[in-house]
């Protein structure tokens, strides 16, 4: 990862990786994010991805328009501060 940028107030993430073999950076844009607490574990849900790769915008749209993921229990401390 090269860059990471999480706006809490509007709600929306960015970031950039390079990975090898790849001549240019994959730039990543959330425009939505939401913090979840279900029965004590945290869980971040997504929705709005896009990239700067078309291909990789229509399989988001395809196969991931919206994606829920649990947060390891070491990060809940930092989750509390944001939630």
């Amino acid at each position: 990862m090269i860059d990471f940028k999480l706006d809490s107030k509007s709600r929306s993430i960015s970031f950039s990786i390079h990975p090898m073999g790849e001549e240019d950076p994959i730039d990543f844009k959330v425009d939505k994010y939401k913090l979840t607490n279900e029965s004590g574990k945290f869980f971040i849900e997504v929705s709005d991805i896009s990239t700067n790769r078309e291909w990789m915008n229509i399989a988001i749209g395809n196969f991931l328009p919206s994606a829920k993921f649990p947060i390891p229990q070491e990060y809940e401390r930092l989750i509390r501060l944001v939630m």
